[in-house]
């Protein structure tokens, strides 16, 4: 049996992070036409500056996945560690095997602290992204709503 492995981002790793998440930002409908060298400027900025851990996911050596995530104080209780999950995919040759699941409690088990929390964002636009965090245990806490004023 294949193990999943969970390990920080390289120098190496930032075209395949930008590669992935290029496809993220397909597969969840957003709405940026964000090109690859951009993101790769994006993931080699988020490296030098500590800015948000990068995680590689793995099995026997091959990324499978990525997690890009921030560690923060809850903002309704400081004393409780909060984990920010901005962008957590798989590869879609890896999907449908449940290495969704096993990557999120890999995470929990390494990178999220007894008593912590994991908040995330998922776009109304990824039914499918907000099916996959509910089965995982997430749930609803606000709605948040935006609006663009019109460039004049």
């Amino acid at each position: 049996m294949s193990v999943l492995m969970l390990r920080p981002a390289r120098e190496d790793d930032i075209r395949t992070l930008a590669v992935l998440n290029r496809q993220l930002l397909d597969d969840e409908g957003h709405p940026t036409d964000i090109a690859i060298p951009e993101l790769i400027e994006r993931h080699r900025v988020w490296l030098s500056t500590k800015e948000w851990h990068q995680d590689i996911l793995e099995i026997e050596g091959h990324v499978v996945g990525y997690i890009v995530h921030a560690l923060n104080p809850y903002p309704l209780d400081p004393a409780i560690p909060e984990r920010f999950v901005r962008q957590f995919f798989i590869d879609r040759a890896y999907r449908r095997q449940g290495l969704g699941r096993d990557a999120f409690d890999l995470f929990m088990e390494t990178r999220v602290a007894p008593g912590g929390r994991v908040t995330l964002d998922v776009l109304e636009s990824n039914p499918g992204g907000q099916a996959f965090w509910a089965s995982v245990g997430c749930r609803p806490f606000f709605h948040r709503m935006e609006l663009t004023r019109p460039a004049d």
